[in-house]
């Protein structure tokens, strides 16, 4: 299989899962063992692909679907840190030469940060906080954060409607969720125990 179809083919079925799971409300109490499992299995294949080409795949090698499709596999390698982060620094520099699209690596370092459980850069990732609110969690600098959420081609933080991504949940314990979110950051090596 070439490495786009490839690419498109674990995207598709990333997405199967998790609406499986969210049809039946699995998907919203904790990191899913069957979500993981699949997000972990394509990780390790999109590391495999990135070494036989010697980079990430670009959206001059894949066509920009799949290069998006790359990097949305990435971003859902959350339990396994040192692979996001093995890849930050090329993804930034390829972004900047605008070879790979920039507000997803935008997401990969807000990402890598927030479960280090260090400020933002651009304000892309939301969490609920202690009320049970979902909102975005705090960045460096923040008068400046429209500057480089431009530079990054992503609209401006007043412009985003914060919402559930899907339906109305709301943890019923949000001290709990967040207690058990730590445990998982320090669990899978985001955060030091």
């Amino acid at each position: 299989m070439k490495m786009k179809e490839e690419l498109l083919h674990m995207i598709r079925e990333d997405e199967a899962v998790r609406e499986a799971l969210a049809s039946t409300g699995e998907l919203f109490h904790g990191y899913h063992p069957e979500m993981e499992k699949v997000h972990l299995r394509h990780a390790k294949r999109l590391k495999e692909l990135i070494e036989e080409n010697k980079g990430f795949p670009t959206i001059a090698q894949v066509g920009e679907d799949a290069c998006i499709a790359a990097l949305r596999l990435l971003l859902h390698a959350i339990s396994w840190p040192e692979f996001m982060r093995s890849q930050e620094e090329s993804l930034v520099d390829l972004a900047k030469k605008k070879q790979v699209p920039r507000m997803y690596v935008a997401s990969l370092v807000d990402r890598i940060r927030f479960y280090e459980g260090r400020k933002q850069v651009y304000g892309t990732n939301a969490d609920w906080d202690e009320n049970g609110i979902l909102r975005v969690t705090d960045v460096e600098e923040p008068d400046e954060l429209n500057k480089r959420r431009k530079e990054m081609d992503l609209p401006a933080i007043q412009s985003l409607v914060i919402t559930p991504m899907d339906g109305d949940y709301h943890p019923p314990d949000p001290a709990k969720r967040y207690q058990e979110f730590i445990e998982w950051t320090k669990k899978t090596g985001w955060r030091a125990v």
